[in-house]
């Protein structure tokens, strides 16, 4: 099996010789921004790492689609640093604050048109299932991002409706990577529903750890301002907790801050809120739980033992993780 690192430097590798294959197009420049800004290269390392538990090789027919991941995945992050008019991804300007508005939405495009390229060439047999997963991801993710400014209008949303929305958003995609790591590695069905179950929950776990990294984060680690969320009013599950939690004065505080958008205190007394409600401390133990649920799911994936434990050893790292 191969380590963690060979598996990133595949990534990396992989994401460079497709960056330079695209120098063709006058989208290029804009397109390699986007490409090269770096990020955890989450998707592909899960998706390789996942066909590994069940092969000790690494064939171009999975490699091809992990890099497609990542690339989807970076197309969703320049149209959604449009849509959230952000200045900064991962420490630098976002496409189209660098550029413009119509350049950031044409690369976004032709990243997305690259990344159905990718994904298609696994082998031919798996084909037909691969794009069955990978576009049911991409349909999933386009109504969790709908439903995130759908929410940004309301005061209150539940946590289930949190939850369905990450599951979508942010769920999807990653559940996707296990899936087309198990499809590629041609595993039973079974298997692949709970590589799916798995991804879903890991993605969850993953979100609301972004929901606190953009509250309680280091700016210079986490590559983006923090309290962003809470200025854009964006429904998260630190949010979602504080409306369920928050009593009395709090509630009737919370409640007006979050109408009164032009209040220059804002984001500072609903952070003072959340710090009366132990949020970060409620937040971390969500994030354990479902990567616990993760984790269990994964040990029914494989009956030869030892096998998922560096997948399941990487995950259990994200935990900890500080941007």
């Amino acid at each position: 099996m191969f380590t963690v690192n060979e598996i990133q430097g595949f990534v990396n590798q992989g994401i460079q010789s497709l960056i330079e294959s695209y120098e063709h197009s006058r989208l290029y420049v804009p397109v390699e921004y986007a490409l090269s800004s770096g990020g955890k290269r989450l998707r592909p390392v899960l998706c390789l790492m996942t066909y590994n538990v069940f092969s000790d090789n690494l064939p171009s027919a999975v490699l091809y689609p992990a890099l497609g991941l990542e690339v989807y995945h970076n197309f969703t992050l320049v149209h959604d640093d449009v849509m959230d008019n952000s200045a900064m991804r991962r420490n630098r300007i976002t496409v189209h604050k660098k550029w413009d508005l119509n350049t950031a939405i044409l690369s976004g495009d032709a990243l997305c048109m690259l990344a159905y390229k990718y994904i298609s060439r696994c082998n031919p047999d798996t084909l037909a299932s691969v794009l069955k997963a990978f576009h049911q991801a991409a349909e999933d993710v386009c109504e969790g991002q709908q439903l995130d400014m759908e929410y940004e209008s309301q005061t209150y949303i539940t946590e289930e409706e949190y939850v369905d929305m990450i599951s979508k958003k942010t769920g999807a995609l990653l559940a996707c990577s296990f899936q087309l790591g198990g499809l590629c590695a041609r595993v039973p069905e079974k298997t692949v529903d709970n590589l799916y179950k798995a991804g879903i929950l890991l993605g969850i776990a993953f979100q609301i750890q972004d929901d606190y990294l953009d509250v309680y984060g280091d700016p210079n680690v986490f590559g983006k301002s923090t309290g962003t969320d809470i200025a854009n009013n964006k429904k998260t599950w630190l949010l979602t907790y504080a409306m369920h939690h928050a009593s009395g004065k709090d509630l009737s505080e919370l409640t007006r801050l979050l109408g009164n958008m032009e209040d220059q205190e804002r984001i500072n007394g609903i952070l003072e809120i959340y710090n009366k409600l132990g949020m970060k401390q409620a937040a971390e133990e969500r994030v354990s739980r479902y990567m616990e649920d993760a984790l269990e799911i994964l040990d029914t994936v494989n009956p030869h033992k030892g096998r998922t434990e560096v997948l399941k050893e990487y995950i259990q790292s994200l935990v900890n993780r500080k941007r």
